[in-house]
């Protein structure tokens, strides 16, 4: 007796927030053995949402709550809504896997129409798949986590760090044709993410000339800005091997030889980089300039 006057309380009480959870509407209502189960989950997650300053899915009111929700789901097999109860409760009180299973189920029975207009729903699907994504990121589960980012991005397409994640995890494991879509539209959805252009141009290049020999390219680059030549040249060396079309690499490699006054050399790089981009007239320039400057030299070497 206590039970069912605690419940109809609770109920009264939340019937503002359970309107907000955007339940889809149905042609019929569920069988009354149902609904009321139904009605008993919502006032037990309610409870336990106030009561508890932490929630975890051990604890009573939600344990309380995920029988009610599998009764109704038991007492009207054919229909959504106890399945979106499960999906809710499972993810606020932090069982994420059922949840996730959970959600995935209701979208395949209901269609993707189900989360027109369900914010709470777009917005635990999101959290509940970024914290298992995440968690197989950390685990390096990473076609797993990929899994989990997609299926937000799917479901959810809004989620900015969806996009992020699936951008940056196809970059990691050398998918760079992949990644590019992802990062591309992070530069859509927000404009001002100076990452997103950066790393949209990193997969871009990547899936031009290679991730192993743009990684040594950049590697090159930071290591000349840092004014380390001689590992700047290894990098842009190990570029140019990794893929012989790449022009920036023998560019930058006849940049340092220039610089350290290797004119012979130097000459010899940016007649490479000529070969790969005929008439570029930096390259011209500076493989002219380095034939004048070893003019003299050579003459010198004659008179000897």
């Amino acid at each position: 007796m206590y039970r069912i006057t605690r419940t109809l309380v609770v109920c009264l009480a939340v019937l503002g927030m359970a309107a907000t959870h955007a339940q889809p509407t149905a042609t019929t209502p569920l069988p009354s053995g149902a609904a009321e189960a139904l009605a008993e989950g919502e006032a037990l997650m309610a409870e336990a949402l106030a009561t508890y300053p932490a929630q975890y899915p051990d604890r009573p009111l939600w344990q309380e709550a995920f029988e009610s929700g599998r009764r109704a789901v038991s007492l009207a097999p054919d229909r959504i809504e106890p399945i979106r109860f499960l999906a809710e409760a499972y993810s606020r009180s932090g069982w994420y896997g059922p949840g996730w299973t959970q959600w995935l189920e209701y979208v395949r029975r209901g269609g993707r129409g189900v989360l027109e207009g369900d914010t709470d729903a777009r917005d635990l699907i999101a959290r509940v798949g970024h914290e298992l994504g995440y968690g197989a990121y950390t685990r390096q589960e990473f076609d797993l986590a990929l899994d989990y980012f997609r299926t937000i991005v799917d479901l959810v397409p809004e989620d900015v760090n969806a996009h992020v994640w699936s951008g940056r995890i196809l970059i990691e494991t050398e998918r760079p044709e992949q990644a590019i879509a992802y990062w591309r539209r992070v530069t859509e959805l927000d404009e001002a993410d100076d990452r997103a252009a950066y790393f949209l141009g990193l997969a871009q290049e990547q899936s031009r000339w290679g991730t192993r020999a743009v990684n040594a390219f950049r590697e090159g680059v930071a290591f000349y800005e840092g004014g380390r030549m001689s590992e700047a040249e290894e990098r842009f060396a190990r570029a140019a091997t990794l893929n012989p079309d790449y022009v920036d690499a023998w560019a930058w490699q006849a940049r340092v030889t220039f610089e350290r006054g290797e004119y012979r050399q130097a000459a010899d790089l940016y007649d490479r980089a000529l070969s790969l981009d005929p008439g570029n007239a930096t390259f011209t320039y500076f493989r002219n300039e380095a034939l004048r400057r070893l003019a003299p030299e050579t003459e010198a070497a004659d008179a000897d």
